[in-house]
């Protein structure tokens, strides 16, 4: 039988060597949720609750800017740095 290799890229290969809620971070950026998750859960409890209220407050958001507004918006962007014409 053949040996069966490890997939995908090993923790600590690279700068984001810290992971948190399944992703891997900086170590800056790391600090940063785990010190916004320490003061959130004391509010809502759970890792979560703060994660649906997260997507309840910005899903808001999108519905009233209107999902076109924000398709031109990063158009715009692109066309400010030059990458498309």
């Amino acid at each position: 039988m053949t040996e069966k290799r490890k997939r995908g890229r090993p923790l600590g290969s690279g700068v984001k060597n810290y992971c948190t809620l399944g992703c891997r971070f900086t170590e800056k950026e790391y600090l940063l949720i785990q010190e916004s998750l320490k003061d959130l859960k004391e509010e809502y409890g759970s890792n979560g609750k703060i994660i649906l209220n997260l997507f309840k407050k910005y899903g808001n958001n999108i519905e009233k800017k209107g999902k076109n507004t924000i398709l031109e918006e990063k158009n715009d962007k692109i066309n400010k740095k030059g990458i498309r014409n």
